[in-house]
């Protein structure tokens, strides 16, 4: 079978290729009885592809007499078969390429070669190919013809495909075929066009009784045709006559008047589409529709919309339209206006939104004036009084909008958001369009804005008090705004709330002030604007409320959230408030809370309660504390089940919230340790037993066998660290070399939290090979370390090792990154540690990146997996500089490697073309090291900081003695933690070698690496590259870095620390054995001459660092 699929394909495609094959396809096509449909699309194809040989003009290749050929078999195929009822058996693929390709031959042809094009399709039609104005006898000229409804829909078509080819603008077309285009349409404009129009008004006449569908299909070649036709042709009496009628046929009305939307927005001069405006005086007949019919009250929505924007183009047109044209348009802009509300109240959004457009210009129109100081006209001050309580009605949701009942959302998926509903994120985008308009109306109307947001919700609240709230009722029991409050207007109400709160954070006018007396006091934190504070004030008022109208205990899944979200968002009013936390509390832990009887809604409510108790645990929550943890317990049980969804964990992602707000609750200094301390081993014992029963119960290799055995050890592991990292960060003073900062936890929690750290790392020794828990093992202890700090770094020597072994590299960028904050956070306490995970690190590194260098990457993803890893090492390695640990690299455990380490750094990853961040890093890296080991050497200044005028400073005060010798700097101090003498023979010998390799292999590719071909001199990040290649060249050259061994045998020389010049930047170059180096020996053996190689050194010793880029730069393009 395949054999035959193979054959046939071929030949295929030797037909296609063959010079005779459109011959013969043009037969078979033709060919009656017909061929397969499949075999007559081919034939089809190879037409067209002969007729795009043709070129442009369609004179290439000989294709004149070719195409002249096809076209007439064609034509006679048309007029001969669909005239007859083989049209209505033809399949619909068939006739729109057949149309396609006629589309075609006309682009090629005319009209040069087929002038007649539109006149033979006309009449082949049966209609009359009449050209030149349309009168009031056009419409009864085509009444005695024989019309073919067949070929009527075969010229619709070709027409439609025409327009295609022709004019589509998301038709991609090239410069020969633009102006080819533009000349057919020129032809076309002369005659041909007016005989389109006098067939389209033939058909509208004659058809849209019998045949609607082509009178529909005449309509929208219309609106396609009248954005570069002569609009003369369409808006004229007859034809506009036809249309308007047709605005009243219920089987015509969408296409009349979408078809009259693309008339009234044709692109025209002002003066123009005003005096086209008035005549269709298109807004009297709007006023006449019924939009009742929701489709066609759509289309009237886009037709108004058109049209307001065309008027307010008019009116804001002050170029080319007079004075009184503009009051005109004003004129028509505000008859308009009802209507546009009247489409804006419609009941179903696809009406309301299709007249958002012209309400934003609108709107944006009353801004100008109010800018420009001029008082709104009666009819616009009505407009917006109108306008904003619609908007803020249609922000309600529907009475039988479908929400999911408890029973819908089962345990497994009750993580899965509201908004990731196709029906919620539709309107949660209407709600954001109508919130920009409502946003619009406060800036030109504040007083009224004020007044009606204010009213209706203290009114919804009120009646909530008063009446109560219905979960099971959408509409209110006694009416819109009586009796029990339905759900509907409930959650308007707390939506209401947010927005103008929202409105007042945006404008900078909320600002909560602090209590006294139990009232709000302004006076320190008033807002800076008028009427700011007073705004805040109203604010609070709702926001009170809304807490006290008892709205919350409505179980209906669209409040609660909501609810709580005011809350948490605006928790400034608590200040001013604090004895509405404990009420507010007790509801975010009742049944409308975190119980809420809707599982779909409980994860976010979750994520609240952890937001809310940690803004306001220093309002006494402390006291709490027990009745909290007793509250939540049992929904802290923990059952794992596989998702389905890639990095999803279900119901327990949401848990974790719970987990972390019981740490928080715990966290307070005011808590008793001893009930802290109870609690703890109270929220920790079920994990620590429910991990140990499991692994008493099934083997290691059982559990890793099975994926939700594995996933209970994973969620217990990340639930021993949510807890803990409720806890605030250890503060580290890394700014001292002191033994550490107070540990702000009690020995009796610090002895819980190791426990934990102990019972993760025995887990995760056990179970490595598992991704699952590798990464929960780093989370977790990440967490220690940051709470914990320097208790908890005896673990991580034993974490890191573990997940070394079997890490993927993904997993090995996550952890580079957490060895950086690691030593960035407890510099100089973790030397110890980091010194002893640096090879093993390293050598995982330099493992993936020498196995993908022989083998090659397996894709794309692990190519840019690659990138990132190594970028990531190149930043660890900047950050144990930066980290003033360079100690580190000394230790002697990790000195003999030293050079075996910067190696790879020097000769590949600063040379790697294909990545100018990883050279700049790389680069940047050298420089440090440099900046440690040959410039300050002994430790005397933070690497982060050490500049060459720095370097400078601590030459002088070497020299003169000034050096204060009682203070212990950072580095200094990481090399006692790691027992190393900085001064010894030993550290003096690694930095020795160091030095060695510095000048033969770091300083020789300062200049080759951007001197290579694929080096982009002028790429913004080669540009860094070249800025770091600088600033090494300048601190050797400040450094006096001493000659490298040459043949002589000669070694470098000694350099104590600091070896500095009297004069860094400058002076006798001839001391400074690094510049004599460069000028005499590396310069001249690139194939630099003498001269300017001294010219180089004198401009590396006299020019700033930014001045010598630029040279530097200019050196490289002349000498590469």
């Amino acid at each position: 079978m395949e054999q035959i699929e193979e054959a046939a394909t071929q030949y295929c495609e030797h037909v296609k290729a063959s010079p005779e094959g459109w011959q013969v396809c043009l037969e078979l096509f033709t060919k009656v009885p017909q061929r397969a449909p499949e075999a007559r699309l081919f034939a089809l194809q190879v037409i067209e592809a002969m007729i795009g040989s043709a070129g442009a003009r369609g004179d290439a290749n000989d294709a004149v007499p070719k195409i002249n050929m096809a076209r007439k078999t064609l034509l006679e195929f048309v007029s001969r078969q669909y005239s007859a009822t083989t049209y209505h058996n033809e399949l619909p693929f068939i006739k729109n390429t057949l149309a396609h390709t006629f589309s075609l031959m006309a682009l090629a042809t005319y009209p040069s070669q087929w002038p007649t094009f539109v006149k033979d399709m006309v009449l082949l039609a049966g209609l009359p190919a009449k050209s030149g104005p349309l009168t009031e006898d056009s419409t009864k000229a085509a009444s005695n013809t024989e019309i073919n409804p067949s070929l009527v829909d075969f010229l619709l078509r070709v027409l439609s495909s025409l327009d295609e080819v022709l004019v589509n603008p998301t038709v991609p077309r090239s410069t020969d075929e633009i102006a080819r285009n533009t000349q057919i349409k020129d032809a076309m404009r002369i005659q041909d066009v007016s005989m389109m129009a006098h067939a389209w008004l033939d058909v509208l006449v004659h058809m849209s009784a019998t045949q609607p569908d082509l009178a529909g299909a005449a309509l929208r070649l219309v609106g396609t045709y009248v954005s570069w036709i002569d609009i003369g042709l369409i808006v004229n009496q007859p034809f506009i006559n036809v249309l308007f009628g047709l605005l009243k046929t219920p089987a015509l009305r969408c296409q009349a008047c979408h078809c009259l939307a693309e008339i009234v927005g044709k692109g025209m001069r002002a003066m123009d589409k005003l005096y086209m405006l008035q005549f269709l005086d298109i807004v009297g007949v709007m006023k006449q529709l019924d939009i009742d019919e929701v489709e066609f009250a759509e289309e009237a929505g886009k037709l108004a919309n058109v049209t307001g924007i065309e008027l307010l183009g008019i009116r804001s047109d002050k170029e080319t339209a007079t004075p009184d044209a503009r009051v005109a348009a004003d004129g028509m802009l505000e008859e308009l206006m009802p209507l546009i509300l009247r489409l804006l109240m419609h009941e179903y959004d696809e009406v309301s939104s299709s007249v958002f457009a012209v309400i934003t210009e609108i709107l944006g129109m009353l801004k100008r004036l109010q800018r420009e100081d001029v008082t709104l006209s009666a009819a616009q001050q009505e407009f917006l009084s109108r306008l904003l309580p619609i908007l803020v009605e249609k922000l309600k949701y529907g009475e039988d909008y479908s929400w999911p009942s408890p029973s819908d959302a089962s345990t497994a998926d009750a993580d899965a958001s509201l908004d990731d509903d196709d029906e919620e994120a539709i309107f949660s985008e209407l709600r954001r369009s109508l919130r920009t308009l409502i946003d619009a109306i406060a800036v030109i109307a504040p007083g009224l804005y004020d007044n009606v947001m204010l009213t209706t919700v203290q009114n919804i609240f009120s009646q909530c008090n008063q009446y109560g709230v219905s979960a099971d009722n959408a509409a209110d029991e006694g009416g819109n705004g009586s009796g029990k409050l339905g759900w509907v207007r409930a959650e308007l109400g707390i939506y209401l709330t947010q927005a103008y709160g929202d409105r007042l954070v945006s404008t900078k006018n909320l600002r909560f002030g602090s209590t006294k007396n139990g009232q709000v006091n302004g006076s320190s934190h008033s807002s800076t604007k008028a009427g700011g504070n007073s705004s805040t004030e109203s604010f609070a008022e709702l926001l009170t409320m809304m807490i006290q109208s008892g709205i919350v205990g409505c179980a209906h899944p669209s409040i609660s959230p909501l609810y709580f979200e005011n809350l948490v968002r605006f928790s400034g009013y608590f200040d001013a408030h604090r004895e509405a936390v404990t009420q507010v509390l007790k509801s975010l832990l009742g049944g409308t809370g975190v119980r809420h009887l809707h599982m779909s809604v409980r994860p976010r409510i979750w994520y609240l309660l952890r937001r809310f108790i940690e803004q306001h645990l220093s309002m006494g929550l402390a006291i709490y504390s027990s009745d909290f943890i007793s509250a939540v317990s049992d929904m802290l049980e923990i059952n794992a089940n596989p998702s389905s969804t890639p990095g999803s964990h279900g119901i327990f992602d949401s848990q974790l919230y719970l987990f972390e707000a019981c740490g928080i609750m715990l966290a307070p200094s005011d808590l008793d340790d001893g009930t802290r301390t109870t609690l703890l081993q109270h929220l920790f014992s079920p994990l620590f037993s429910g991990a140990q029963a499991l692994m008493n119960a099934k083997s290691a290799e059982q559990i890793l066998q099975e994926p939700r055995s594995l996933l209970q050890i994973h969620h217990y592991i990340l639930a021993i660290g949510a807890i803990i990292g409720g806890f605030p960060n250890i503060r580290v003073d890394s700014k001292t070399t002191s033994a550490g900062a107070p540990n702000q936890l009690s020995t009796n929690t610090v002895q819980v939290f190791l426990k934990g750290a102990e019972m993760c790392i025995a887990i995760l020794e056990v179970f490595r090979t598992s991704q699952l828990v590798r990464e929960a093992s780093r989370a977790t202890l990440s967490r220690m370390l940051s709470v914990l700090g320097t208790e908890a770094l005896p673990y991580l020597p034993r974490l890191i090792d573990n997940l070394v072994r079997n890490c993927a590299v993904e997993e090995l960028l996550d952890l580079l990154g957490l060895i950086g904050l690691v030593v960035f956070k407890f510099k100089p306490y973790v030397a110890p540690t980091a010194s002893k995970l640096l090879l093993p690190v390293i050598s995982k590194v330099y493992g993936f990146l020498d196995k993908v260098a022989h083998e090659g990457a397996a894709g794309t993803d692990e190519a840019v997996l690659l990138q990132d890893l190594r970028k990531a090492y190149l930043s660890l390695i900047g950050a144990i500089f930066n980290a003033d640990l360079d100690s580190i690299f000394l230790d002697p455990q990790n000195s003999q490697h030293l050079v075996l380490i910067f190696q790879p750094i020097a000769t590949q990853l600063a040379v790697d073309h294909n990545n100018a961040q990883c050279q700049r890093l790389a680069f940047n890296v050298i420089f440090k090291a440099i900046q440690a080991w040959v410039v300050d050497p002994l430790g005397y200044h933070t690497l982060a900081t050490l500049t060459p005028a720095a370097v400078a400073a601590l030459n002088n005060s070497a020299r003169t003695g000034t050096r204060s010798a009682d203070r212990q700097m950072l580095r200094q101090a990481a090399a006692q933690a790691l027992g190393l003498d900085l001064a010894s023979s030993n550290a003096k010998d690694v930095r020795d070698q160091f030095k060695q390799f510095v000048m033969s292999t770091v300083v020789r590719s300062c200049f080759e690496t951007p001197t290579q071909p694929q080096f982009q001199m002028s790429d913004a990040q080669s540009s860094l590259v070249v800025s770091e290649i600088s600033g090494v060249l300048q601190l050797l050259l400040v450094a006096g870095m001493p000659a490298v061994a040459h043949g002589d045998g000669s070694a470098m020389a000694a350099m104590e620390a600091p070896q500095l010049l009297s004069v860094p930047i400058g002076g006798e170059l001839g001391q400074n054995q690094f510049a004599s180096y460069l000028s005499t020996v590396l310069l001249p053996s690139m194939g630099c001459p003498e001269n300017m190689a001294a010219e180089f050194v004198q401009a590396l010793s006299t020019l700033g660092q930014r001045q010598f880029k630029k040279y530097f730069v200019a050196f490289l393009t002349n000498n590469s």
